[in-house]
Formats: C-alpha cells, sequence, structure tokens
C-alpha cells in the first residue's frame, strides 16, 4: 500500500488541524527526505535541541506553523517519562 500518497495526506491534515489550534511549530523525529517536502528542517539549526536521547541532526525536524515563531521559541524537546514506559 505504498506510493498512494496517504501518508502525505494524513501528514498535511496533521499540519493543518495543529495550525488551527494555533501551534506555532512542530517537532519530530523522521527521515530526513521525506519530511522536508512538507515545510520540516533541521531543529537544531533554529536552537532547539533533544538531549534525551542520541539522533543525528538531519532527523531531528521541525516545521514552523505561524511565521515568526521558530525567532521566538529556543530550547530542548523534553520527553514525558511515560514516553519511554
Amino acid at each position: 500500500m505504498n506510493h498512494l500518497g496517504i501518508g502525505g495526506q494524513l501528514i498535511q491534515e496533521g499540519l493543518k488541524r495543529c495550525r488551527d489550534l494555533g501551534y506555532g511549530i512542530v517537532l519530530l523525529i523522521g527521515h530526513p527526505t521525506y519530511y522536508p517536502k512538507f515545510g520540516f528542517k533541521p531543529a537544531r539549526n533554529f536552537g532547539l535541541e533533544l538531549k534525551q536521547f542520541k539522533v543525528s541532526d538531519e532527523v531531528f525536524m521541525v516545521c514552523e506553523l505561524i511565521a515568526g515563531e521558530l525567532d521566538r521559541i529556543k530550547g530542548e524537546l523534553i520527553y514525558p517519562k511515560s514516553f519511554f514506559s
């Protein structure tokens, strides 16, 4: 069932819903050649960090949903303990 565009449609709808809810950015760990076509860029280039576990710069990505949010938001993404259970 690959290459039908369903995954891309789900990503676009998810980003739209996040934008509609007022979220300024979306962070993810994902495939470095797939997500950039949806506007994702390396997060560390914008002063965002992930230190809880090692991931390469190219897979830790951010998508700016509201213009200017990446100028305003800096810091470390910290997953809650429940994520690891």
